[in-house]
């Protein structure tokens, strides 16, 4: 026996108001088939009350979720099309060399026997220069001494020390940092061990 309209609405007032006094709807359903409603119209009615405000958060949400894909993709094809915040990755030292001249934002990796640079060039036409692996070859002291170290070193555009590539100590008046100090701690080092002074 399907339940009228008007008595549905009634009935489903009357379920909603005692669910938000705090009753469950197994306690609510237990005093309405006591009052002889039929259980079928009672489970039809709270499974409507259930899913009404599903359907409503999930209408509300939907186009939260539309907008915040589309910020999503946005930012990710931004980054992926512009890259302002990134590193263009240079493959040989030429590439590395015009983009830091043109105080690009670049990266270089350079293995040399098993010691490996990282080179960096900035916008505002910065450079660093860090060890970031040594040689198996080389003594302990040494991987020590210059393990992870760095120098950053200031240049003005178009004016890119291509020493600070080439060699290890090279152009070290524009540079500071630990990988400076260390270099020159060693460089003092064997000078004074040519000159017998130790």
């Amino acid at each position: 026996m399907t339940m009228e309209p008007e008595l549905k609405k009634k009935v489903k007032e009357y379920i909603d108001k005692e669910y938000h006094k705090g009753f469950t709807f197994t306690s609510i359903e237990k005093v309405l088939l006591d009052r002889g409603y039929n259980k079928e119209d009672i489970d039809e009615i709270i499974n409507e009350l259930v899913k009404e405000p599903s359907i409503q958060k999930l209408k509300k949400g939907i186009p939260f979720l539309i907008i915040s894909l589309l910020l999503i993709f946005g930012v990710i094809a931004f980054i992926f099309f512009f890259r302002p915040f990134g590193y263009e990755t240079c493959d040989t030292k030429e590439c590395f060399i015009n983009l830091a001249n043109e105080c690009k934002p670049s990266v270089y990796i350079l293995d040399d026997a098993g010691t490996k640079y990282e080179f960096k060039s900035f916008l505002d036409c910065t450079f660093t220069k860090t060890i970031t692996e040594i040689s198996d070859s080389e003594p302990e002291p040494i991987k020590e001494m210059f393990a992870k170290r760095s120098f950053t070193c200031t240049y003005e555009k178009n004016n890119f020390e291509v020493k600070w590539i080439d060699t290890l100590l090279g152009g070290l008046d524009k540079c500071t940092g630990p990988l400076k100090e260390a270099l020159y701690e060693l460089t003092i080092a064997q000078y004074k061990k040519e000159k017998s002074i130790i």
